[in-house]
Order: C-alpha cells, then sequence, then structure tokens
C-alpha cells in the first residue's frame, strides 16, 4: 500500500473537541442571556448558617447596653459585619452584636453575645473558647497584647476583645471594664 492509497486524515482536533468546546460557548451564552434577563442560579452555601437568637440574647443585649449606658456608653447595632476569631464549638453558635461607639475608633468596640441551649452548654463552651483564645491557634488571630473578657451570663455568653498597643480610643479600657462586670466569670 502506498502513500496515495491510504485514507486521508483530517488535520485538526477530533471531532469530539469540537463538539466540547461548542457545547462549553453555548452554554456560556445561554447562562450570559439568562443573567441579562434576571435570572440567576443559587448554589448552597459552603459557609457555615447560624440560626436566629432567642430572648435570652436579646435578655442579655438589653443588659450589656443597660451597663454600658451607666458607664457612659452609647451602644448601637454594627453598620458593619464583625466576626471574631472563635473556637469550632462557636461556628454555628447563634449571635448577636452590639457595638460600643467609641469616637476614635470607629471599627472597634464590637461585643459577641453567643447564645447556647442551656447554662451547663454555655459554661462548657466558654471555657473552651477561653483555653483557645490562650492556645497557639486562637492566640495567632489577634494581635500579642489582646486582652480577652469572656463572662457567662444565663445560656449566653459574652466577648469583648481588645489591644492596648493598638485600640486608638483611650477609653477602650474603660469599655473592658464595664463589659467584665457583666454576669459571671467562667468556672475552672
Amino acid at each position: 500500500m502506498t502513500a496515495a492509497d491510504s485514507p486521508r486524515r483530517g488535520g485538526g482536533p477530533p471531532l469530539v473537541f469540537a463538539l466540547i468546546g461548542i457545547g462549553g460557548l453555548t452554554l456560556m451564552v445561554a447562562l450570559l442571556v439568562l443573567s441579562a434577563l434576571g435570572v440567576g442560579l443559587r448554589f448552597a452555601s459552603p459557609t457555615p448558617t447560624m440560626g436566629q437568637t432567642g430572648t435570652a440574647a436579646d435578655r442579655t443585649a438589653a443588659q450589656v447596653a443597660a451597663v454600658l449606658g451607666a458607664a457612659s456608653f452609647q451602644v448601637q447595632e454594627p453598620r458593619t459585619p464583625y466576626r471574631p476569631g472563635e473556637s469550632p464549638d462557636l461556628v454555628n453558635v447563634p449571635r448577636r452584636l452590639l457595638q460600643a461607639i467609641l469616637p476614635a475608633d470607629l471599627q472597634g468596640g464590637y461585643i459577641v453575645i453567643y447564645e447556647l441551649p442551656g447554662n451547663a452548654d454555655a459554661d462548657r463552651v466558654g471555657r473552651d473558647f477561653r483555653a483557645y483564645l490562650a492556645s497557639g491557634t486562637g492566640a495567632i488571630q489577634y494581635p500579642r497584647d489582646t486582652q480577652f473578657v469572656l463572662r457567662r451570663l444565663g445560656s449566653t455568653l459574652v466577648f469583648f476583645n481588645w489591644s492596648p498597643q493598638a485600640s486608638p480610643d483611650p477609653r477602650t479600657a474603660e469599655l473592658a471594664a464595664a463589659v467584665a462586670t457583666i454576669g459571671e466569670p467562667l468556672g475552672p
């Protein structure tokens, strides 16, 4: 058999590759058209979600606001999202945020209230959180001189952190001292 007798082979990629390319382009155009028309596709979020807080967190938030108000701090619902470094036990725990207004630190003053199912759960998770903050994994999420206020009030945990060197507002230490009067310290 000579070269002239052999069947001619076409150049270029096999037909399958061409079909995959054309199909991908068609799908892309269809998704762009749907997007332009306002039709969106939703996928499950890979991040954990938290439930809504209940009356325990509301009562604790009211008490925090009252204590801080007595210490001459104004409290507001935060305008920007905030989530501190936290132990794995707290990832899905419902939480409520408050922000004490610090004129020299508009991005600070966040107080996190975690609501757990019961007092024993709050005590256990709070002690684990305290140990986490003292561990290498927890400590690297904050400046070296960060001081933590972690208190339990019934089935809620009240958390505030601040750094004396990094906090630009001189009243931040007073805020921490006021938060430290809420509830009770965690057991050993």
